[in-house]
């Protein structure tokens, strides 16, 4: 997908939602720098997405390390590659909504000091800034919150567009947002919550968000139907373009002056015969 593409000029940045299966894994670029947001599924006791797919990305890319890794939360879908990435890429600094006690933040521990994603976190590379909405400090301290509504969602904001990564947040998560963050929803692009679940983009969330671009990292033929087709809906009746990840690969969006918002595609940049396409008809139903 990737031979080494030239350098982002200062103020603009690259973001690719990797085809990880069914899980996120997400490489934000800058001039200089690049994040990690999560690191993709577990897919076996010796395999997984961050030493099978994140670490050779960003390696194809010229990224020699991850200047920052969030992992958003502690579900296998987004922190089983965690650790083969910290033992894979350097990590400049590491932070999640995970447990003390978690494997991953333990390795971590070894590299830098891990800190906790708390809301109003920010931080500028290159001219681009980066924003932590969600969780809140007291959201830690909710001993009934799911590991889904404790996801760490970054907010990104550059001269030429805006992007919003928001992990599995639920309806109680974008209620939240909407009450305390809502001038801060509005996007160009989004990763979709939580896959396209039933459980998320509520209609609020979704018109506060107004994305012309909505991206949803799902697996293909899911067992869990993601993305839900009235979940789909909702984002096509404001007007975004849904792009997916089990129909597409892997998908980049470039935030750069003078270059309109258009998503670049794996599949169609990376076509073999021996690569089937799924076909249209064969799209998960609800």
């Amino acid at each position: 997908f990737v031979v080494m593409p030239p350098p982002l000029p200062i103020g603009a940045f690259r973001m690719t939602t990797l085809d990880v299966g069914q899980g996120l894994a997400v490489v934000v670029e800058t001039r200089r720098h690049a994040l990690v947001y999560d690191t993709g599924p577990k897919y076996t006791e010796t395999a997984d997405a961050g030493g099978r797919i994140v670490a050779p990305f960003l390696r194809a890319s010229g990224l020699r390390r991850a200047d920052g890794l969030v992992v958003s939360h502690q579900d296998l879908d987004h922190a089983g590659g965690a650790r083969s990435l910290l033992q894979a890429i350097p990590v400049g600094w590491f932070a999640s909504s995970l447990p003390a006690d978690h494997a991953a933040v333990q390795l971590a521990r070894q590299r830098t000091d891990p800190i906790r994603c708390v809301a109003g976190q920010t931080w500028t590379w290159d001219g681009v800034r980066f924003t932590m909405l969600h969780p809140s400090g007291a959201d830690y301290d909710d001993a009934w919150a799911k590991t889904n509504d404790l996801s760490c969602v970054v907010r990104i904001d550059s001269a030429h567009g805006s992007a919003l990564i928001a992990g599995d947040i639920e309806a109680k998560s974008e209620a939240a947002l909407l009450r305390t963050r809502r001038d801060l929803l509005r996007a160009d692009a989004v990763v979709v919550p939580h896959h396209g679940s039933r459980t998320s983009s509520t209609f609020a969330f979704v018109r506060a968000v107004a994305p012309a671009l909505a991206v949803i990292a799902c697996g293909y033929r899911n067992r869990f139907g993601h993305p839900r087709p009235h979940v789909v809906a909702r984002y096509t009746a404001v007007g975004a373009r849904v792009v997916r990840t089990d129909l597409e690969g892997a998908i980049a969006l470039t935030f750069a002056e003078g270059r309109r918002l258009a998503p670049e595609f794996a599949r169609a940049q990376r076509a073999r015969y021996w690569l089937d396409v799924p076909a249209a008809q064969e799209r998960p139903l609800d």
